[in-house]
């Protein structure tokens, strides 16, 4: 059975480099690039074409600093400042300790492979760093502690365990959970709804 929370918007941060260079950024603290502030601000515009403004939402976001860009553009885009925008620690991206900096090939050839072994990858836990079940943890009391209809912006990682939570996915399903950056999502009642920016390939 599916379990119960508000509404709750979720939104990917916009590319980074290290995105598109493949590369691990977990919780060392990236900007986005050209095309990430494109598609944080083509992310905006979708949602304002959804609603006419979002009061009655809580609004929070990852305290790294490419949640936050992307979330300046959604503030821009409803006229709010950061007085209403809830910074929350519980949504930093995964700690990847020392592998933080390294390419997915890289990993890959240390035997880390999400396609190949899902559920030990869910488990791994990287040196001075956080496996998904450990980052579970968190990322479920903070879905506790929402008491109304938010829009949330973070990351990749937080963006899987958020569903594998509310959508009661099984273990071996969570790592490999698309999060694409040109789209968002909506978890109502135990149900998940995606919405596009304009394209179906990144911007």
């Amino acid at each position: 059975m599916t379990e119960s929370f508000p509404e709750l918007w979720f939104i990917r941060h916009g590319e980074t480099d290290w995105n598109l260079n493949r590369r691990i950024q977990g919780q060392t603290d990236i900007p986005l690039n050209e095309t990430g502030h494109a598609q944080a601000g083509a992310i905006a515009r979708a949602l304002t074409g959804l609603h006419d403004s979002l009061d009655g939402f809580d609004l929070q976001v990852s305290p790294l600093q490419r949640p936050r860009q992307t979330m300046q553009y959604i503030a821009d885009s409803f006229d709010l400042d950061w007085t209403n925008i809830a910074i929350d620690e519980r949504l930093k991206e995964l700690n990847f300790g020392e592998l933080e900096g390294s390419t997915w090939p890289e990993l890959n050839a240390r035997g880390l492979d999400p396609a190949k072994d899902p559920e030990g990858y869910h488990a791994f836990r990287p040196k001075g760093g956080e496996s998904y079940a450990d980052a579970t943890v968190r990322v479920r009391d903070w879905l506790d502690s929402l008491t109304r209809p938010t829009v949330a912006v973070a990351h990749g990682g937080i963006s899987r365990i958020v569903r594998g939570i509310v959508l009661d996915l099984p273990v071996a399903e969570i790592p490999g959970l698309h999060n694409p950056q040109w789209k968002f999502y909506r978890l109502r009642n135990g149900e998940i709804e995606w919405f596009k920016t304009g394209s179906d390939r990144p911007l």
